[in-house]
């Protein structure tokens, strides 16, 4: 025999109460879970208008709970009144609520406020040290008291950080700052900048993940700090990053303004190499040519490949020299001449290299025979490879350039540079 539910009383109760909003104790349920600070920060935006007498009769109303969430509705770009109100009364709970301090140090590391909430975190911690230092060991207490009395906190933690036997994350923890926070980014860049070798060939994937993300003012800090503190041959892999994404200060100078000019022209120096290096190793680096002009790589400030990556521009202070892999003649052109005559179609080209990089459209590139004209070099500047060529060639860079061209000068002061 099949037997089948049928809730019979049930039913009838629904048609006989059918009136009713059967949804009130759900509706009560969600308003008795909703979280305390939701309701705090819906509070907190009506207040927001409010002027200073009605606003702390506002927060007087508050619960305990609520209370110590204050800090959590904190922004740095509140109205000054309403952040000059807001915070006297914080500072106030403070006086009487230890736990308020552990609340300051989360809101500290999410506004990254390193004044109004710096402030803060310090008035508490040293109003409630001693209940406060009872859950720490002698070590902790000694470590948050030189925290918080340093005078830039974010160069304090990376500095701990970066020196800590405990590692990078786990030193940062001590002082419950955490990835998630804000602050962590500005404390790592703090690291990139200060830390030496061992430590980009350690964390590459850290610099790479957050150099990928960065401004470009956080870009060039951690350029600054890659160039400045290791060889970049030994972190290949990281300056070729910064060049993809910087290129060099002569072609992206606003890229590269917050960067000192000897860490500038040292990894312009380093990446041209590269570059040259890389366009005459289609045939091999012992090729003449490159052993030639690789002594003047200490004054390159640029490198342009085209023509089917057949010829080279090299951009110098005073002149642009268009060399050629196979046969031909070198045009060396003035600056001024140059720029006026063929450097934007040049630019144009880049700019459309740069956009499609990752895409399967090939841009345009500019010929050779485009870049042409020997009327307009300097005078003299029309060069070929015939003969006794190299000794010829430094023969008139040093009477019409007024260029050093012995390469035991030339290889001081790149050792002066220290290029890596």
């Amino acid at each position: 025999m099949k037997y089948e539910y049928n809730p019979i009383l049930l039913k009838q109760w629904i048609r006989d109460n059918s009136n009713l909003r059967l949804t009130t104790a759900l509706d009560n349920s969600n308003e008795k879970y909703r979280g305390e600070l939701e309701v705090l920060k819906e509070g907190f935006e009506k207040a927001k208008s409010y002027d200073s007498d009605r606003f702390f009769n506002w927060t007087e109303k508050l619960s305990r709970r609520q209370k110590l969430l204050l800090p959590n509705v904190y922004k740095q770009e509140l109205n000054s009144q309403v952040k000059d109100n807001l915070l006297k009364v914080i500072r106030d709970n403070a006086k009487n609520e230890k736990r308020l301090f552990r609340i300051l140090v989360d809101s500290l590391y999410q506004t990254c406020d390193l004044d109004e909430m710096w402030k803060l975190v310090k008035y508490s911690f040293a109003i409630h040290q001693d209940t406060l230092k009872r859950r720490l060991s002698v070590e902790q207490a000694s470590s948050w008291k030189d925290f918080l009395l340093s005078k830039d906190p974010v160069r304090h933690l990376a500095t701990e950080a970066y020196g800590s036997e405990k590692g990078f994350l786990e030193e940062l923890e001590s002082y419950y700052l955490t990835e998630n926070f804000p602050l962590y980014r500005l404390v790592l860049m703090e690291v990139f900048s200060i830390a030496i070798e061992d430590f980009f060939i350690k964390e590459k994937k850290t610099y790479k993940s957050y150099f990928n993300s960065a401004t470009n003012e956080e870009q060039q800090k951690m350029a600054e700090g890659l160039i400045k503190n290791c060889k970049l041959n030994n972190v290949k892999d990281l300056g070729k990053l910064v060049y993809e994404k910087l290129k060099t200060y002569r072609r992206k100078p606003m890229l590269w303004k917050m960067v000192g000019e000897e860490e500038k022209k040292r990894f312009a120096n380093w990446i041209l190499r590269l570059e040259i290096k890389d366009f005459f190793g289609n045939i091999n680096t012992n090729h003449e040519r490159y052993q030639y002009w690789k002594k003047f790589i200490v004054n390159l400030e640029d490198v342009v490949i085209i023509d089917n990556r057949s010829t080279l521009i090299m951009y110098f202070p005073d002149v642009v020299v268009m060399e050629v892999l196979g046969t031909g003649a070198v045009y060396v052109y003035s600056t001024s001449v140059f720029n006026k005559n063929y450097q934007g179609k040049l630019d144009k080209m880049l700019k459309e290299r740069e956009k499609y990089q990752d895409s399967y459209y090939e841009p345009k590139d500019v010929k050779r025979s485009e870049l042409m004209d020997k009327y307009r070099t300097v005078t003299g500047g029309w060069l070929i490879h015939s003969g006794d060529w190299q000794f010829k060639f430094d023969n008139w860079l040093r009477s019409s350039l007024s260029w050093e061209v012995r390469e035991s000068v030339l290889l001081q002061k790149e050792a002066e540079r220290d290029e890596g």
